[in-house]
């Protein structure tokens, strides 16, 4: 016959596995009632226009990858000095789950619309950071009817080919835009002051 006392320890024992065990099976966090919960909805939004500094965050996963949007939720300022964004107290597994709700939330690109530069401009969300003529966007991203001034087709088609070739460190993301849809978008930005 066992004594209880060898019962008692090999419970005890037991306890902190049947603790981790049960906590491994626990449900993740809410990313998209985290993404309420942390305030980033002050700035942010998903599926609609965000009313504060920030931009609407629902075709970011098109710009960012999971990785990228990890070291910036760590520390903003470190990837962009002097952004408005602030470092949030978030868990890793509170990060991980926003990070999962923002790239579920893109939507397709329709293969139909790559060669309508407009229809580009919309389903990418160029808007949710640059303004056209002072409308949308956010202020401290460059407004396209300027760019369209400022720069000709073949400087628009390098630097959407790769933003960052063109100008080291621009926070300017590099999209996965086929040749064609990089043309359409040219044309588009090139005829944003004829259309005015």
């Amino acid at each position: 016959m066992q004594t209880p006392t060898r019962w008692i320890l090999v419970a005890a024992l037991a306890t902190p596995s049947l603790l981790l065990l049960a906590a491994a099976s626990g449900a993740a966090p809410d990313g998209k009632k985290l993404f309420t919960e942390k305030g980033c909805v002050a700035c942010h939004a998903v599926d609609a226009p965000s009313v504060g500094p920030g931009p609407e965050l629902t075709q970011v996963g098109y710009q960012r990858d999971a990785a990228w949007l990890r070291t910036w939720l760590a520390d903003p300022q470190k990837v962009k000095p002097g952004t408005q964004m602030p470092k949030l107290p978030l868990k890793p597994d509170e990060a991980d789950a926003i990070i999962a709700y923002l790239l579920a939330a893109r939507r397709p690109i329709p293969a139909a619309d790559s060669t309508s530069g407009e229809k580009l401009f919309s389903d990418y969300q160029c808007n949710a950071c640059h303004r056209v003529h002072g409308k949308g966007g956010k202020p401290q991203f460059p407004d396209l009817a300027q760019e369209s001034k400022d720069h000709d087709a073949a400087f628009l088609e390098r630097w959407l080919q790769n933003p960052s070739a063109v100008k080291p460190g621009t926070f300017m993301a590099r999209f996965p835009l086929t040749a064609s849809q990089r043309h359409a978008l040219v044309e588009y930005i090139t005829s944003i002051n004829i259309r005015k």
